[in-house]
């Protein structure tokens, strides 16, 4: 009998506590974000869709057509096809394919010219067929400055060279 009233009594506590931590929580504020009106932050080091970019001065894409990044991507998703010889070489077809890539940022680390990057903070890629999801050349050209953890972020003229008297 006295197994019994203690039973009761430890799940009438456990109830409690439960009840407890249930009030706790209905009086916290939501973290809840929504979705298509709110955006949460993207954190520094998070790898997104893949950007060629561009020498800010020319215009001109940094890629050279080395292909280090084909060579050194573990899915082969990476597919380049360069024309020119020494410095006017550059590529003709440069396709990512965002099926098969497991964004391990090998091809960003192991290229030498700083020309493709990750961390461009557009992290909606989605498609309704597999094709949407091969980028081209036209598709991963940068339209602006991209910075990563390794480039700082882009100074402005005024400031980069401090003023002489």
């Amino acid at each position: 009998m006295i197994a019994y009233v203690r039973d009761v009594w430890l799940g009438f506590l456990s109830i409690l506590v439960s009840m407890g931590v249930t009030l706790r929580h209905l009086f916290t504020p939501a973290v809840t974000v929504q979705y298509p009106k709110g955006r949460r932050g993207v954190g520094v080091g998070s790898l997104n869709r893949h950007v060629l970019t561009v020498d800010l001065a020319s215009g001109k894409l940094k890629c050279t057509a080395c292909d280090a990044c084909a060579k050194i991507c573990p899915t082969r998703c990476i597919t380049l096809v360069g024309a020119g010889k020494g410095k006017e070489r550059h590529p003709i077809e440069f396709v990512i394919d965002h099926n098969l890539c497991m964004y391990c940022n090998l091809c960003v680390e192991v290229c030498p010219f700083d020309a493709i990057t990750m961390w461009t903070g557009n992290f909606e890629i989605g498609a309704f067929h597999r094709t949407g999801l091969l980028f081209d050349q036209s598709a991963l050209h940068a339209e602006r400055f991209y910075p990563s953890p390794t480039t700082p972020a882009e100074v402005p003229a005024e400031a980069e060279a401090p003023a002489r008297t």
